[in-house]
């Protein structure tokens, strides 16, 4: 599968979700939904490239002190703090170091089902345009985000692990521009930890995402429902 990432200046872990291989064949479409790492280095021509793919939303995944740099006034920037600070859920998953991969998103799901119902409306509730949403290294959070948006179009597991382990391949030019390490080693030693590797991992929790279950039990609204379902009215309703 090609590489989707994006060229934009100050950016090395953006791509458009678009061009994933769905279930009957077809793909995702592109100028929807961009995932990214964190936009503090994003310069103005960086700015003018996002703008240029169409971005108008910037939704930002991280705790509150997290938060740093400035989006454009032009560009609409909605906070959601995927995490939490519920202290029961994430001490476990601190310690055993799930917290760097995909094994605590279905936890997460199931135990703080209104940090990601919060972040889907936010997705439901932006204007017109391509909504890009991130985290710290475009990697956890960015990447549950991502997951959740991937099945609801049925993906194939096959694409949407590209999706994911796109980021790995990133991780040294994301550490060259942000000057910080991406604890890539730390990531495949946990993992094998767990009994998995990094692609095991994802394909194991992409493949027992049920959303439709998930949207019941968490109490998801039918617009947010009908949002996400169709990509934002992307895709056809009886396509999804």
């Amino acid at each position: 599968m090609a590489s989707r990432d994006l060229t934009i200046d100050g950016l090395a872990n953006a791509r458009d979700l678009g061009g994933l291989e769905r279930a009957d064949g077809s793909t995702t479409p592109h100028g929807v939904f961009v995932r990214a790492e964190l936009l503090d280095g994003v310069t103005p021509r960086g700015w003018d490239a996002l703008r240029a793919h169409g971005v108008r939303t910037i939704i930002d995944l991280r705790r509150p002190d997290e938060r740093s740099g400035r989006v454009p006034d032009d560009i609409d920037l909605v906070v959601v703090d995927l995490d939490g600070d519920e202290r029961h859920f994430w001490e476990p998953i601190e310690a055993d170091g799930r917290w760097g991969t995909p094994l605590y998103y279905l936890d997460h799901m199931r135990d703080l089902p209104h940090r990601l119902s919060e972040a889907l409306a936010a997705i439901a509730r932006a204007d017109e345009g391509a909504v890009l949403f991130h985290c710290g290294a475009g990697w956890d959070r960015t990447g549950m985000v991502a997951a959740v948006l991937l099945r609801a179009l049925d993906v194939t597991p096959d694409a949407a692990l590209a999706d994911y382990l796109q980021s790995f391949t990133n991780a040294e030019a994301m550490t060259a521009l942000h000057a910080r390490t991406f604890h890539v080693d730390e990531r495949h030693a946990i993992l094998t930890r767990h009994g998995h590797t990094a692609e095991s991992a994802f394909r194991s929790v992409y493949g027992r995402l049920d959303l439709d279950e998930w949207f019941r039990t968490a109490d998801i609204s039918d617009d947010t429902r009908r949002a996400i379902s169709t990509w934002r009215g992307a895709v056809p309703a009886a396509d999804t």
